[in-house]
């Protein structure tokens, strides 16, 4: 019923290298022209696309590899460890709400219990108040995929800021921190 939507497709491209073309392709209903190449010296690198709220995380193969446990053998590519859609308050560089329709017709206006009933009772559900931050992350640990989202508290109401989806534990619950619930 989803599969067509960009953020459906872009969740896809886990694991898969990185292709700006590909990537913007998908991005050109909401007005996205170009997607940078990587930059980065080090064997990481984040990618922005402020025009379609989103924020990617890319790899070199033994970062991930490092990161995940998985086994990428291809050194010189920049592999897709995470996909961040977005809205104002993740990052100042944010100024609206990604567009589209997440997996399971989520949207960022989603309330909580909306990702809750499509993905079932999550692994992680935790009220979290820390400087500049009130609200709730749930997270979930699917065959092969990591969910994480993120609600601050506005008001009487929770607004959804971040729908992650990743290799390695969005919430930096990376292998070692959780392992019963983010391990690959």
């Amino acid at each position: 019923m989803y599969m067509n939507e960009p953020a459906v497709q872009l969740i896809a491209m886990l694991g898969q290298p990185y292709h700006p073309k590909l990537v913007q392709a998908l991005l050109q209903p909401y007005g996205v022209k170009r997607m940078p190449a990587p930059s980065s010296y080090f064997n990481d690198d984040i990618i922005w696309c402020v025009k379609a709220s989103i924020r990617m995380d890319i790899y070199r193969a033994p970062k991930l590899n490092e990161l995940t446990g998985l086994e990428y053998t291809n050194s010189g590519e920049w592999i897709i460890g995470a996909v961040h859609f977005l809205a104002p308050g993740s990052d100042d560089r944010i100024k609206t709400p990604y567009p589209g329709i997440l997996p399971e017709g989520i949207t960022m206006s989603s309330a909580p219990e909306e990702p809750i009933a499509a993905y079932g009772p999550p692994q992680l559900d935790e009220e979290c108040e820390w400087p500049g931050f009130t609200g709730r992350i749930i997270a979930w640990r699917k065959p092969g995929i990591n969910i994480a989202l993120e609600y601050a508290d506005q008001g009487e109401d929770r607004v959804l800021r971040s729908y992650t989806a990743c290799l390695i534990g969005c919430i930096g619950a990376w292998r070692n921190d959780n392992p019963e619930v983010f391990a690959p």
